[in-house]
């Protein structure tokens, strides 16, 4: 239900066959969508060389982008069943073929008239901005034996005493528009360069003058028309491109993947090896569909090799691969069920070893999980739910299966935030759980229920958040005064319910997130010496590889914990049970230390280094597992954001609509949805941020090698197009 822990089985798959039935392999194979070729290189291929092209690659070529090129300007709906291919090739050949070839010359034109209006609109400016000169658009060039000097003055100077100054005489016009002043100077040729020198000392940038002749209003009024046609000839054509994608769109979307399927077919051939009458094809299959491969092309096909033992095989402790010159199997998630939306985080580290455990049915439930420890507020829990939920009704329908996945991980870390702001008895920011409140004076004799204590809510929690305690038993109001339940374990544990994580229970929180830390370290230990049996260098690659580390972080932990509660004072017995756990575990930690010492040297690191490096790498653990305390203080961190908040403008909120300051109380409501909405949207990133880390830094690099390579199948998920695999 949850998911398999391990990648599906891959099966090496040769065939071979006679030239002539290339074409319906490749066919059929791209259409079972389940095998990943393995390119031949060219290299010592006994008289084979690399394929070609089918023939007709080019017009699929061409008809393909002109598809794709369409896509990018419709949004067309998606077909509500899949269509047969014959009847998908039908509808290309025919009415969706002239149909795309229609709207294309749409879009073609729709893409000229964009071009036509941004230079329209130019003008129009140029021009209202002369139009403001009132000068003719022919005085302003075409002089023989003067020289007009048109641009934009930015300083403040006067043009006709600058000019005057500089000894210059001549025709000078100028206005005010939106983008500046705008000035025509027309001098003798002689004077041009005195002149132009007056206009620099005033900020002057020369501009190009509209075309055009006669008054600038009339070509204003001649140039709006134009931009009025081709901005209503646009409007038309985007609504024919709405109307076409209701009318065309569900098969366009067939047509579409249909060609895509056709180039990968079409071009397939320049990744195997073939001869002049021949063709070998060489590639993985995930091994449960290979008699399905099978039945499809094996009448088309002379020879068909299949190899299930594929896996890499080791000997020793540091054997090596006995299949090296062979390329190693695609990795192919198992059925992940209830863990698939994981499958984000393990791509974001890369695909595992083959055969190696995977680690995505863990994180289904350690993700969440520490996301919930650290956010764990019920208002921004039903927030990041409901993000779930948007991001997953805008990609249901689109085919989009990471919008998907995502749409499901937010759901999933949206509810464990919920559960732990249930349990800490957090909403908003606010702690919304009653307290056992008693005077100083009674509290001191050891007052109780109904001697003058009470239950009362922390200051400054408005009524609406503390009405939410209706949802615990007894409405908060628990009969030990704390909590409704609390274990003390072994060790310094505790679990309460409520846990108040700020108040009563900080320091159990912190204790919690070392021990978690620990358990979280040594199952990734386990495992890997788990792949190292299966898959690895046996038992004598896990023991020195993974039960050194386990030695190291066990014993290293009870030592440090017996040490610490030494340091007390525990009772007699107590001391006698710490010393033998204090002993064992020094001796497990040194006989970890030893192992690693070992390992070093197999891996041909020299006796004297390795005995310096061992102990230090040791010593290395102990950041790895306090990394995990981040735990407690991101979420301790984002609470007290909240918090400020709450402290600051709340009381605000509440004073300015009672007092009928209601601008300051609007102000101050801004600002408190302000701040929520900052603690959340930072709540949403730093605790995926730093689980991510626990996750991909501190837990996976101690078995997890993400070396291997995504099973990538020949052709396409079939999303639209039911196409023909020869299957009977």
């Amino acid at each position: 239900m949850v998911g398999e822990m391990t990648n599906r089985p891959m099966a090496r798959f040769v065939v071979a066959g006679l030239r002539s039935n290339l074409d319906e392999v490749m066919h059929r194979l791209v259409a079972l969508n389940a095998i990943d070729i393995i390119d031949f290189d060219g290299e010592d291929g006994d008289g084979l060389d690399l394929g070609s092209p089918r023939e007709d690659h080019e017009d699929i070529a061409k008809q393909l982008t002109t598809y794709r090129s369409v896509s990018n300007w419709i949004n067309p709906e998606r077909p509500t069943s899949k269509a047969v291919e014959s009847k998908v090739r039908e509808w290309i050949s025919g009415s969706l073929g002239d149909a795309v070839t229609d709207v294309a010359s749409k879009i073609e034109r729709i893409e000229d008239l964009t071009s036509l209006i941004n230079s329209s609109k130019e003008r129009v400016q140029s021009l209202e901005d002369f139009t403001a000169l009132d000068v003719d658009l022919d005085l302003l060039d075409g002089y023989r034996s003067a020289t007009a000097l048109i641009g934009r003055i930015s300083g403040k100077g006067s043009v006709n005493s600058s000019l005057k100054e500089a000894g210059v005489e001549g025709f000078v016009a100028s206005a005010k528009t939106d983008n500046g002043n705008l000035c025509l100077v027309v001098v003798r040729n002689e004077d041009a360069d005195s002149a132009s020198k007056a206009l620099d000392s005033l900020g002057f940038t020369a501009v190009q003058p509209p075309s055009g002749e006669g008054s600038p209003s009339s070509e204003l009024t001649v140039e709006n028309k134009n931009l009025e046609t081709l901005e209503n000839e646009k409007i038309n054509l985007e609504k024919a491109l709405e109307d076409w994608s209701t009318s065309h769109g569900p098969k366009f979307l067939c047509g579409l993947e249909l060609l895509e399927r056709d180039f990968v077919e079409s071009t397939a051939p320049t990744r195997i090896a073939v001869s002049k009458h021949a063709f070998v094809i060489d590639g993985w299959v995930v091994a449960d569909r290979v008699e399905e491969v099978q039945a499809s092309i094996g009448s088309h096909c002379s020879h068909i090799h299949v190899d299930t033992d594929v896996a890499p095989k080791h000997h020793g402790l540091h054997g090596h691969d006995d299949h090296h010159d062979s390329p190693s199997p695609p990795i192919a998630f198992g059925d992940h069920g209830l863990s698939k939306p994981m499958e984000l985080l393990t791509d974001a580290v890369g695909r595992s070893d083959y055969g190696k455990i995977d680690p995505t049915v863990f994180m289904l439930f350690t993700y969440p999980l520490f996301f919930g420890l650290m956010l764990g507020d019920m208002l921004y829990g039903l927030m990041t739910l409901g993000l779930g939920g948007l991001v997953y009704m805008k990609t249901k329908d689109s085919g989009n299966e990471l919008g998907i996945l995502g749409a499901k991980l937010l759901s999933y870390i949206g509810i464990s935030t919920i559960l732990f702001g249930y349990i800490y008895g957090e909403f908003a920011g606010f702690e919304i759980l009653p307290h056992w409140h008693c005077e100083a004076a009674l509290h001191a004799a050891g007052g109780s229920y109904g001697s003058g204590c009470h239950w009362v809510f922390t200051d400054g929690v408005p009524s609406w958040a503390s009405s939410l305690s209706i949802m615990y038993p007894s409405g908060g109001e628990f009969s030990n005064h704390h909590n409704l339940f609390e274990a003390n374990l072994p060790m310094g544990v505790v679990l309460a319910f409520p846990f108040h994580r700020v108040t009563g229970n900080l320091t159990d929180l912190i204790l919690l997130t070392i021990y978690l830390g620990v358990v979280h370290l040594m199952i990734a230990f386990v495992l890997g010496a788990i792949d190292e049996i299966r898959h690895g260098h046996g038992w004598s690659g896990a023991l020195f590889g993974k039960v050194s580390w386990m030695l190291v972080l066990g014993g290293g932990f009870f030592f440090s914990y017996a040490y610490l509660i030494l340091q007390g004072n525990p009772s007699a017995e107590y001391e006698a049970l710490l010393l033998d756990l204090q002993t064992g575990g020094a001796v497990a930690a040194a006989i970890g230390v030893a192992l690693i010492i070992v390992h070093l040297t197999h891996e041909n690191v020299p006796l004297p280094v390795a005995l310096l490096l061992g102990p230090i790498e040791a010593i290395g653990m102990l950041p790895t597992t306090l990394s995990y305390v981040r735990l407690f203080a991101v979420g301790i961190v984002g609470v007290k954001i909240a918090e400020a908040g709450n402290g600051l403008l709340y009381p605000m909120i509440v004073e300015g609509f009672s007092s009928g300051s209601f601008l300051v109380a609007i102000i101050a409501l801004i600002g408190w949805f302000s701040v929520q909405i900052f603690a959340w949207v930072l709540g949403v990133f730093s605790p995926n941020i730093h689980a991510a880390r626990l996750h991909f830094v501190e837990w996976m690099r101690q078995f997890y090698t993400a070396s291997g390579r995504a099973f990538a199948p020949l052709g396409g998920r079939s999303q639209f197009v039911e196409v023909d695999s020869g299957q009977q």
